[in-house]
């Protein structure tokens, strides 16, 4: 079997296959093409073919990261990434997964300096490479169809905390529309977010938000015209996709703005029929209390300098995510 590898410079050049391989739309050709235009950080865009057919395809771009993040220790570092060039927790390899390993393997012969892999299901490479833990998403499997079957599901104690949460939002108003509202004022809480962040990889430009497509809708709520918070999901099926939200950090507690934006996209998945939510890769606590379940994610560091990945190695304890967090039980028993 002749297997070939071929990269590419633009989305615009990937094979027009490449789609049916993938499994969401953040691997999508279109949305490839979006983060081309307005998130901007060298990608390139690698294909394997066997026997001339596209069986895998992945992503990598160049970012300065620091690489002790999840220690809280400044270490910014150029890093080439194998992965989607925005924080969502879908895998950044498409195709045929016994495929996955080859094509790891040659884009270790190609880049240099040192590499990141991010957001796998599982290990690849086993020894060859530095196979650590990451971030986890949340996933909430919807229990019924509607708000009210949700409700009832809780156990007593987080269907009490859900009303008090509800209450803290008396008299806000929300408003949903399309991306292209997106506002100076959006962007303004994206950042406030953002500064709080420890383990952020990359901060979006305004653009990115103002030419999401249609399948991307933004919720934002306001008190007495005062913007409270925001969040932006994508539908993908069946499946409902957290992207991104911003939050007035003065009024977040008194209107407990983070869980009543928690709260608003349930009731949005409910109304657009959808049977999953994933919450993304943050505020793990907060999410699981929801009802979310932690799904791992995986990720790997390799340089070709043997003392380079050697010291990686010894550092490993800075570099993985180590938090271990339990998955509370939220709703009842069903017997």
């Amino acid at each position: 079997m002749e297997k070939v590898i071929k990269k590419w410079s633009s989305p615009g050049f990937l094979n027009g296959h490449w789609d049916e391989l993938a499994d969401s739309y953040f691997q999508k050709r279109e949305f490839l093409e979006l983060l081309h235009k307005y998130n901007p950080c060298a990608q390139r865009y690698y294909e394997l073919y066997c026997d001339g057919t596209l069986v895998a395809g992945t992503i990598v771009y160049t970012l300065k990261i620091d690489l002790f993040t999840f220690s809280r220790i400044p270490s910014p570092f150029k890093v080439q990434v194998i992965g989607l060039p925005v924080s969502v927790a879908s895998p950044p390899i498409i195709g045929v997964p016994e495929e996955f390993g080859y094509l790891l393997s040659e884009i270790l012969k190609i880049e240099k300096g040192v590499i990141l892999g991010i957001n796998f299901k599982e290990d690849y490479l086993q020894d060859s490479v530095l196979n650590l833990r990451t971030l986890p998403t949340i996933l909430l499997e919807l229990p019924g169809n509607n708000m009210a079957a949700y409700e009832n599901a809780l156990r007593h104690c987080y269907r009490r905390r859900l009303r008090l949460i509800r209450e803290k939002f008396s008299g806000v108003t929300s408003v949903t529309s399309g991306c292209s509202e997106f506002s100076e004022e959006h962007y303004s809480l994206y950042l406030q977010i953002m500064k709080k962040t420890t383990t952020k990889l990359e901060i979006l430009n305004r653009d990115v938000f103002r030419n999401l497509p249609s399948n991307f809708r933004i919720t934002t709520y306001y008190s007495d015209q005062v913007m409270l918070a925001w969040y932006v999901v994508c539908q993908d099926n069946d499946t409902l996709f957290f992207f991104f939200g911003g939050m007035n950090y003065e009024l977040r507690d008194r209107f407990q703005s983070y869980n009543n934006n928690l709260l608003g996209i349930i009731e949005d998945a409910f109304g657009s029929q959808s049977r999953i939510i994933d919450f993304g890769q943050t505020a793990e606590i907060a999410k699981t209390r929801f009802g979310g379940v932690l799904s791992e994610r995986r990720m790997f560091f390799y340089h070709r300098n043997r003392i380079i990945f050697g010291l990686l190695k010894l550092s490993r304890k800075l570099i993985e995510y180590s938090r271990v967090s339990e998955n509370p039980r939220v709703f009842r028993s069903v017997n």
